[in-house]
């Protein structure tokens, strides 16, 4: 009698288990759109700025499209001991941006983790961690970032200095 309680208490666990995970995976954004209104609404861990800059909206996207993908298209590779053993991991960023119209465009990054996180489950392309809004703005551009307090600063810079227009300098990747 007892063993089979047990034995029900176990797979009463395993089942709340599978069904649980699904519910883990609901925090992580699977679209731009996700990841943009997560931010917008004061999600944990991340923050949104919203700046105009003199630079016109089209010079502003041309310096876009020349440091985007030799920049961020890049594939991080990293190894080391763990515990005494090897371990090997890489992160291969993904740079997207987009014209919306004449006045309008739009800059994702996302990056896709190997091995992959415990819980990751991310939509095609990987995992958002950067985001910005470009509008025309009379003769200037409205730029809104959207990212994460705490790391990818060095994106964060690289990203704000190429709208300004004060370098073109690639930043230094290490996650």
């Amino acid at each position: 009698m007892i063993r089979f309680r047990r034995t029900g208490v176990l797979l009463g666990l395993g089942v709340l288990l599978l069904l649980a995970s699904p519910l883990l995976a609901l925090n992580v954004p699977q679209s731009r759109a996700e990841f943009v209104s997560a931010v917008a609404s004061g999600a944990r861990g991340v923050r949104m700025e919203k700046f105009t800059l003199d630079r016109s909206f089209d010079e502003v996207y041309r310096t876009l499209e020349t440091r985007c993908a030799p920049c961020l298209d890049v594939e991080v590779r990293r190894s080391g001991f763990v515990g005494g053993q090897m371990e090997v991991s890489s992160s291969d960023y993904n740079p997207t941006l987009k014209r919306i119209g004449k006045d309008r465009a739009e800059f994702s990054l996302q990056v896709v983790h190997r091995p992959r996180g415990i819980g990751e489950v991310t939509g095609p392309g990987g995992l958002y961690v950067f985001a910005a809004d470009l509008a025309r703005a009379g003769g200037g551009t409205e730029v809104t970032l959207y990212r994460p307090s705490i790391g990818y600063k060095e994106i964060t810079k690289s990203f704000t200095a190429w709208v300004d227009g004060r370098s073109t300098d690639c930043p230094k990747m290490k996650y």
